[in-house]
């Protein structure tokens, strides 16, 4: 339990209301229905007129973490800098993260090998595994089920949750996130069908993932064949993303879920896939490319360019080709009736 004085504070924002007004968490106005009246004790979003005006009730109760231009409207609320106030939600959420703390050391139950090294401010939970030459940095924390194969290594801050696979060899960045069941640096899928006969090509190179990468649950990040798989800085991969062996992602891509990008692919800086997209492998998608929803990328893009569709085009081009596509019945018809009018005129 805060203050709306103690916690304006601690968030370096201003206030208006009486400053002793309790605290206790945040909630979701969108969760409310139009004539429901806000909760006391909690802190509620509010940004634009248009939320204001599909919760007429919010200035009855709680308090608003709002604008400059809004707050004469709030009688108790938190006051964002003109411009910050996502900055300063986000601020307000990580006051009240509930996410578990653990203290620093190798938990009983926790298997580290004697080669291995741990930083004595990380954190390793029971049933996590550290195997031969493992590296695990400052204030890393390994949750239990974690498997760090031999050589693996993970920079300092870095999260990663339970039943993750950091494979041999691979490096994990300073500061990133690695969610629930996946697992960096499988193998690569690469086979060689030559006279009647399959033969798996050895996948010797590595993943390494740079500072401040996130990768969701249950994806997948396999290892290079010759040389490593990367993941740029500050790039995002959200649930149930898959990424190809020898793949190069710069730095500040999203990928969001079901996703899964083909072998050896480029996406340049601050490129988008949105989600449910296939990328073709051997593809280079340029800085700046935004590829949208359900679409199938099988060419090269060309830098700051948004695409959709499968095959996907460029997407003023497709909203050329699919106003077309809707005229096509009635252009049929029309089609239809001259064939009639020549082959019945005289």
């Amino acid at each position: 339990m805060t203050t709306l004085g103690e916690l304006a504070a601690a968030l370096g924002l201003t206030f208006s209301g009486p400053s002793d007004t309790p605290i206790s968490g945040v909630k979701d106005v969108e969760r409310l229905k139009p004539e429901d009246s806000l909760e006391d004790g909690s802190v509620y979003f509010i940004e634009t007129p248009a939320v204001l005006k599909r919760h007429p009730k919010a200035a009855e109760k709680g308090v608003i973490l709002t604008t400059p231009a809004l707050a004469p409207q709030f009688p108790r609320c938190l006051i964002a800098k003109e411009g910050q106030s996502r900055w300063a939600l986000i601020a307000l959420l990580a006051r009240f993260d509930k996410a578990p703390k653990f203290p620093a050391g190798v938990a009983a139950g926790a298997h580290v090998h004697p080669s291995a090294r741990v930083d004595a401010t990380a954190s390793v939970q029971a049933g996590a595994v550290v195997m031969e030459g493992a590296e695990v940095g400052p204030h890393a924390v390994l949750y239990p089920g974690v498997v760090l194969e031999p050589r693996a290594k993970v920079g300092e801050g870095t999260v990663l949750f339970p039943n993750v696979v950091i494979g041999y060899g691979c490096s994990v960045g300073r500061f990133c996130s690695v969610h629930a069941g996946s697992v960096i640096g499988g193998e690569g899928f690469g086979f060689h069908d030559q006279d009647g006969k399959r033969s798996k090509v050895p996948q010797i190179g590595d993943v390494v993932l740079r500072d401040h990468v996130r990768v969701g649950a249950s994806c997948t990040v396999d290892r290079g064949t010759i040389e490593s798989t990367v993941i740029g800085e500050h790039t995002k991969l959200d649930d149930q993303v898959h990424i190809g062996h020898n793949c190069q992602l710069g730095r500040y891509i999203y990928v969001v879920g079901n996703s899964a990008v083909g072998g050896s692919c480029v996406i340049e800086d601050g490129s988008m896939i949105s989600g449910m997209v296939i990328v073709k492998d051997h593809l280079h998608l340029a800085k700046g490319t935004i590829v949208m929803g359900l679409s199938g990328v099988a060419q090269d893009t060309e830098p700051g360019t948004a695409y959709f569709g499968s095959p996907a085009r460029p997407a003023r081009q497709m909203h050329k080709m699919n106003a077309a596509l809707e005229r096509l019945p009635e252009l049929l018809t029309r089609v239809k009736e001259l064939e009639a009018k020549l082959t019945t005129a005289p």
